[in-house]
């Protein structure tokens, strides 16, 4: 029975939520004021596990969904913070590869929402989800926390951790309004996240940001595990069924499968790999067969996944240039629909996939423009102007676009759904409600 004036509890979930969802207006705040606050009158909830921190341009997901199932194979408790979510905000708190549940958010939003209306500036949106991930982790009693930057590395509110070990994966332009325009300035704010002596896997980075990097390694006592100097690792066979090979002193690997798709996942194992060889001191299950195991079982959905075979449909996150280049070199050729975000270089990630769609043999053009809800989508206007003079139609309804690109690809030629994490999101419920693709597997 309800109490007189008290709402319906389905109701007072939706509207937390929305609350939630409401702090976007707030946009994004580097620094540390909020979220100290927030974990501060919570207990520091950060300090009650041990840590991993990824940054990087492309690829943090990747690293941390391989470590995520070498730590689980192992037999620990992983708690795994990533951001944005495909589909549903809960998937950005995985314990074990399970989401959060809606109940066990909707108190951690509550949670969060009283202290939030003592504090004398709002919080952003990325500020509440990071305590609340934080505080989940905690009550879950995890053994470990894998923790994605969300934007740079120094002044993100994820840097308040002092991990175990930190990564620095690929730098590329991003974000230049708030990172700076150049390689060397944006690596300097992911070397943010280096710590004094906390050891730090850093991947394969042109040589001005990474002598930035290493730069600022040294001031701090950082030790450094560095690709192609202190670990090798490659991949062969087709994208969707690589053989992984590493080597580095105290492990080498042979003929192991990867799990998830694409050549460019070799650089991403290889950085996970070295990770899980930082932790083994403190986790010793992280043996050659643990390791091998979360090779072969990672899953991260909508990169590079297929998720129909008739006609085959290909999801990918893809959303800067870098990994659009990474994509087309990928697949050769594609029936490709595509949707962009306003603060994205459209023209260059369109330069990377429009050849795909070239190559189709169709009589009507095979890239397919379209656009997803939401504040954060390309007008569809600009990106017929971002396209020039690439063959292309427009289809403003997503699930039209979806409908037409999939008349048009054929076994030998797929399509390809791509450009945006928040399209990837949508496109995949369009596929799951109308063609029963699967829901995504974390």
């Amino acid at each position: 029975m309800l109490v007189p004036g008290s709402r319906p509890p389905r109701r007072a979930r939706r509207e937390r939520l929305s609350y939630l969802f409401g702090l976007e207006l707030h946009g994004i705040k580097l620094g540390f004021e909020n979220i100290r606050h927030f974990l501060d009158r919570a207990g520091n909830p950060q300090g009650e596990y041990p840590a991993v921190h990824v940054a990087g341009t492309n690829g943090k997901g990747s690293v941390l969904a391989f470590l995520d199932a070498m730590l689980r194979a192992a037999g620990y408790r992983v708690g795994r913070y990533t951001s944005p979510h495909l589909i549903r905000l809960n998937e950005r708190f995985l314990v074990d590869g399970g989401m959060i549940s809606d109940e066990a958010l909707d108190e951690q939003i509550a949670f969060f929402k009283g202290i939030a209306d003592g504090m004398p500036n709002p919080p952003t949106f990325f500020e509440m989800t990071t305590a609340i991930a934080f505080r989940h982790f905690a009550e879950a009693r995890v053994d470990l926390a894998l923790v994605e930057v969300g934007l740079g590395g120094r002044l993100d509110s994820t840097n308040v951790i002092t991990p175990e070990v930190t990564a620095i994966n690929t730098i590329g332009l991003e974000h230049t309004r708030f990172l700076g325009d150049t390689l060397e300035q944006i690596a300097y704010e992911k070397a943010g996240i280096l710590k004094p002596g906390v050891p730090a896997v850093v991947g394969a980075i042109e040589e001005g940001p990474r002598a930035v990097i290493l730069d600022r390694a040294r001031e701090l006592g950082v030790p450094i595990r560095l690709h192609g100097r202190d670990f090798q690792c490659q991949s062969e066979g087709l994208p969707w069924d690589q053989i992984f090979s590493f080597r580095a002193p105290g492990l080498t690997l042979d003929n192991v499968p990867l799990g998830l798709a694409g050549r460019h996942q070799a650089h991403n194992a290889g950085i996970a790999t070295a990770l899980a060889l930082c932790l083994r001191g403190r986790f010793p299950g992280l043996g050659a067969e643990a390791i091998a195991s979360g090779l072969a079982h990672a899953r991260w959905p909508c990169r590079l996944e297929r998720v129909l075979d008739e006609p085959p449909v290909i999801i990918d996150v893809a959303h800067n240039v870098a990994g659009a280049r990474l994509l087309a070199e990928t697949i050769g050729r594609a029936v490709v629909v595509v949707a962009i975000s306003s603060d994205k270089d459209a023209r260059g990630i369109l330069d990377c996939l429009a050849p795909l769609a070239q190559r189709t043999g169709s009589d009507e053009p095979a890239l397919i423009l379209t656009e997803f809800g939401g504040s954060r989508a390309l007008p569809l206007g600009a990106l017929i102007r971002a396209a020039g003079d690439w063959p292309h139609q427009c289809l403003p309804d997503l699930e039209e676009a979806l409908e037409r690109g999939m008349a048009l690809a054929t076994g030998e030629c797929p399509l390809l759904v791509t450009g945006s994490i928040f399209f990837a999101g949508a496109a995949r419920q369009v596929l799951m409600e109308r063609f029963d693709a699967p829901p995504p597997v974390f």
